[in-house]
């Protein structure tokens, strides 16, 4: 924090203002807004829609720390949660912050999960619940993982009231309808006419066309997508996000663990025997209410290509349906349907520096609003 003073001392003695252009108002571009707006600088955002409408708004809205792999996503999601708070409490958007449970449905998922709480339970936060604990948060299960740390939000509301936010409390300026199409700096040549900055940060989700494509064509990145319901509240009051023990077959905290390779391997065999089309179709369950309704959010599956097709399968949408009236035990209702894209990588992150005071940042695993925040402080007030 001393050398990021010691920049914003030296900068501001100068010129008033160190312009900082931010590409895209996402997750991703809205974090590193904030960030340069703590360092003192001019901020300008810009959005080739009239609001965000990739990942960030069709993903659940779900802070999530429990599934990150220990090391240093562990830490980044843990300083976003606080950051998140930060936000919440000064903007009154809604939010939950009532953890996650991981349910048990069969026996060979509730080894995994005990496994998980016998080496990682300490380092995460958990604890184990019992059938009739699970049943008592509304779900039905052999057992559950109880963590504390998920944040829950409805994701569009969240990142409308967080680009408001940054407008109205750090001055950041917003540019709506405008694509920036190249960079040489000081000048942006946009769809709008030519702009100036001094320093760029390339927050363009899952394109990466646009600007320096030789640079992300050297990662591999390729795109998944995923379907997605929304679901009329059915009577229920949901505490913690609820996921499966599918999950664990998903998430680098219980994948990444040497100790649970032989329990995962039994479940992944299990699942293989018994519903291959879930392994199939990259399918493990979240359910999350949200909002003064308490609609439900559910989801996923994964299909990663070049390019996605945007045509959802109906027999993925049933699968996801069937699992979520397994866990809650009562017939559910479809509001909306939807596909979600994000970048996907071999890391969970990339950072490049395509030219100079040109960053891009693109978060390819689909932990943009868990990792976001601190990702940016690190790029930019390091």
């Amino acid at each position: 924090m001393k050398h990021a003073q010691a920049q914003l001392h030296h900068r501001t003695h100068h010129h008033t203002h160190h312009r900082t252009a931010i590409v895209g108002a996402g997750i991703v571009g809205l974090a590193h807004a904030w960030a340069a707006s703590l360092r003192g600088d001019a901020v300008t955002v810009y959005e080739r829609n009239t609001h965000a409408v990739g990942a960030s708004v069709r993903n659940f809205g779900l802070g999530l720390v429990l599934g990150q792999p220990h090391g240093e996503l562990l830490e980044l999601a843990q300083q976003t949660r606080a950051m998140w708070l930060e936000f919440l409490q000064d903007s009154a958007c809604w939010h939950k912050t009532e953890g996650s449970l991981v349910v048990a449905r069969t026996e060979t998922e509730w080894r995994v999960l005990q496994a998980f709480q016998a080496v990682r339970g300490e380092a995460y936060g958990t604890r184990l619940l019992s059938r009739s604990e699970v049943a008592a948060q509304s779900a039905h299960g052999v057992g559950g993982l109880f963590s504390s740390s998920e944040i829950a939000l409805d994701a569009r509301q969240a990142i409308a009231l967080l680009a408001r936010w940054l407008a109205e409390r750090h001055g950041v300026e917003f540019q709506y309808g405008v694509q920036v199409n190249s960079i040489d700096l000081p000048r942006l040549e946009t769809s709008r006419g030519e702009r100036a900055a001094d320093e760029v940060v390339i927050c363009s989700g899952d394109d990466f066309q646009t600007l320096y494509p030789q640079h992300f064509a050297a990662l591999g990145i390729q795109r998944c997508a995923l379907q997605m319901q929304r679901l009329e509240n059915p009577g229920v009051k949901l505490g913690p996000t609820l996921m499966t023990g599918l999950s664990t077959l998903h998430y680098g905290a219980f994948t990444e663990c040497a100790e649970l390779a032989a329990p995962l391997a039994a479940l992944r065999k299990e699942v293989a025997d018994t519903e291959p089309a879930l392994l199939e179709h990259g399918i493990h369950l979240i359910v999350q209410q949200v909002g003064d309704a308490g609609e439900l959010i559910i989801g996923d599956s994964h299909a990663i290509a070049e390019s996605v097709a945007p045509f959802s399968q109906a027999s993925i949408d049933s699968l996801l349906l069937d699992l979520a009236q397994a866990v809650l035990q009562r017939p559910l209702k479809v509001l909306e349907r939807w596909q979600g894209v994000y970048a996907s990588g071999r890391r969970p992150f990339e950072v490049l520096q395509p030219a100079p005071s040109v960053q891009a940042v693109t978060i390819t695993s689909g932990i943009g609003m868990s990792i976001a925040f601190a990702l940016a402080r690190r790029t930019l007030l390091r």
